[in-house]
């Protein structure tokens, strides 16, 4: 029996433009990182949507840069953050941790930002289906936090209330936005916020007008009210204030202010400062009042000032003068 073998041969050649895969021609993609930072910002900074209260850069991807041969037109690249979310759409700034503080995150390849996220496609010059993707040297991220309520709520003064925990947060991709197909990326130290007390004093210069004063008045001690109030506005729910005096004309134990008199003399009068519990004020900052626990009110002080005689020596006739400060402290 003859037997006829017929062989069937086929197959495809492929171009090489088809075996493109975008492959890593030089550089490493690189994890650039932006470390722990504290934000300090008053309790009555405005709200604002452009104007940051805070801005960090990252350092720069160096070297040569990243570059990946062998792309395809049309491939994917582009860029996306990392647990963050709750995005305005209009002012690309993500909700964080802290109610009211918002982040908003850049990349620049070194000439231009761009904002997150965003999915773009490889078009080559002169239309070609194949080329390079090139990361430049000059590329780094920003970062930018801004207030977006007047009123904050947070709970630790002394070290700080975190607005984003550590971690990576941002990244730009090629080919998937999978993490794993990252170019470069950007990680964080914690970050956390501090607010400090905004304050007003009513009557920030108190005169204490002892009026006319005779020997004989001088004699038992002429008293005066000392009233001031300070009113902060605080993100902490609550503030305390301390009060406490300081003067450049003290006594030697610091009990009591020295008063001129009209010739000069600083020995002849004196002014003692009594608290709101009678205690005796020191006037060389040492000793303070303290109001705990305000809400929503003013921090109201009510000292006494008392003129005294000083040394045996009678002062002069006419007119005298003290001065000194008060010096708050708002926790």
């Amino acid at each position: 029996m003859l037997r006829i073998l017929t062989l069937l041969i086929s197959g495809l050649l492929l171009s090489p433009d088809t075996l493109a895969v975008c492959t890593l021609a030089s550089g490493t993609p690189t994890r650039l990182t932006i470390d722990a930072k504290t934000i300090i910002i008053s309790a009555d900074a405005p709200v604002s949507t452009s104007t940051p209260i805070a801005q960090y850069d990252s350092p720069t991807v160096g070297g040569a840069g990243v570059v990946y041969d062998n792309c395809l037109a049309g491939t994917e690249y582009g860029k996306r953050s990392v647990s963050l979310s709750g995005q305005d759409s209009s002012t690309k700034i993500y909700a964080t941790n802290i109610r009211g503080i918002g982040i908003k995150m850049l990349a620049s390849n070194g000439s231009a930002f761009g904002n997150f996220p965003s999915t773009s496609h490889l078009v080559f010059a002169n239309g070609s289906s194949v080329g390079s993707l090139t990361i430049p040297s000059g590329s780094f991220y920003r970062i930018e936090f801004y207030k977006l309520s007047n009123d904050l709520q947070l709970n630790n003064p002394l070290t700080g209330d975190t607005i984003l925990p550590a971690g990576q947060i941002a990244y730009n991709y090629i080919l998937s936005a999978d993490p794993g197909s990252y170019t470069h990326s950007l990680d964080i130290g914690e970050m956390k916020i501090i607010s400090t007390p905004a304050c007003t004093v009513f009557h920030p210069n108190v005169n204490v007008n002892f009026d006319d004063v005779t020997p004989t008045l001088l004699e038992k001690g002429v008293s005066r009210e000392l009233d001031f109030s300070i009113n902060c506005k605080s993100d902490y729910g609550s503030y305390s204030a301390s009060a406490s005096m300081t003067t450049d004309t003290p006594t030697a134990d610091g009990n009591f202010i020295r008063v001129r008199d009209f010739d000069g003399n600083m020995d002849r009068m004196k002014i003692r400062i009594t608290d709101g519990e009678k205690n005796v004020m020191k006037v060389d900052g040492s000793t303070s009042e303290s109001l705990k626990a305000i809400t929503n009110q003013a921090a109201a002080f009510s000292w006494n000032a008392t003129l005294l005689k000083g040394d045996s020596t009678a002062p002069a006739g006419g007119t005298f003068t003290a001065k000194a400060e008060i010096i708050f402290d708002i926790k």
